[in-house]
């Protein structure tokens, strides 16, 4: 039986290597572009690429000249990473305790993380021990006004029914709120912070697909629902889908989602 946060997270992610490459890749792979700008020139630098995932984030700054690892929690991530990638190095590892020695990587990213971490501020704590000064630490994480996710609780909060029995979680929008993310940085000892917001969009021409997105790509999101009786289900299915057909636009679904996209500098004295 799955009684911890953590346990619940890894259980969830190892079954949806595939899923996710599939379904969310196409939406993570629009902050890539902007967390590259946030970093600045790549070429020859040694990155460290945390939350891996399927790696292409990993992938896009390799291709940037950047000399990449990558690293996650979840062998089938790794696995994954390594068959998209397979000339980059990609290793099972825990982000609150990196396997890496202190000052070694010019700069550090984590796209899409923190909220699945229970203690974010240990692992933004390692970001910073493994960074060389003046090494930058960029991290993306959904915005409050994310709508797919404000379609689901909302269906989940007209027809289903609270859950007891799920693992104690952080506040899963806690770093959506870039003030907060500019003062955790802070606190952690980074400079030349910035909070960035940035626009994405999840497309598709089949509203139903939304409900393969949340199945596919989301652990926490899909475990509400997964605890919800038959009937309950249903309904929330209903309301998630009839919500998707009001986001059709000429034939397709078009559903915002912003994200912050949040960055500091080692300082040279650390």
């Amino acid at each position: 039986m799955i009684t911890s946060f953590r346990e619940a997270e890894l259980a969830g992610w190892s079954t949806r290597s595939a899923s996710y490459d599939q379904h969310l890749s196409p939406i993570t792979n629009q902050v890539i572009a902007p967390i590259i700008a946030a970093l600045g020139p790549l070429d020859g630098r040694r990155v460290l690429d945390v939350c891996c995932g399927p790696g292409h984030l990993a992938g896009s700054l390799a291709a940037e000249g950047a000399a990449v690892e990558g690293v996650d929690f979840a062998a089938s991530m790794i696995a994954k990473a390594g068959e998209n990638y397979p000339r980059l190095t990609f290793q099972v590892g825990d982000a609150e305790a990196l396997p890496h020695a202190s000052d070694t990587f010019d700069h550090v990213v984590c796209a899409f993380g923190v909220m699945h971490f229970r203690r974010p501020e240990s692992a933004i704590a390692e970001a910073f021990r493994v960074l060389r000064p003046k090494g930058r630490f960029v991290f993306t994480q959904w915005g409050k006004d994310d709508e797919v996710l404000n379609i689901v609780l909302s269906a989940i909060a007209d027809h289903g029914t609270p859950i007891s029995d799920l693992p104690d979680a952080p506040p899963p929008l806690r770093f959506s709120d870039p003030r907060e993310c500019r003062r955790v940085l802070e606190a952690s000892g980074f400079t030349e912070v910035r909070d960035d917001l940035i626009e994405t969009t999840w497309t598709n021409e089949r509203p139903k697909a939304l409900l393969d997105l949340i199945y596919g790509g989301a652990v926490r999101v899909a475990m509400m629902l997964e605890a919800q009786e038959p009937a309950r289900r249903a309904r929330i299915h209903d309301a998630i889908l009839g919500a998707a057909k009001a986001h059709v636009f000429d034939g397709t679904v078009v559903i915002r989602r912003p994200v912050v996209v949040a960055s500091g500098t080692k300082p040279s004295s650390a």
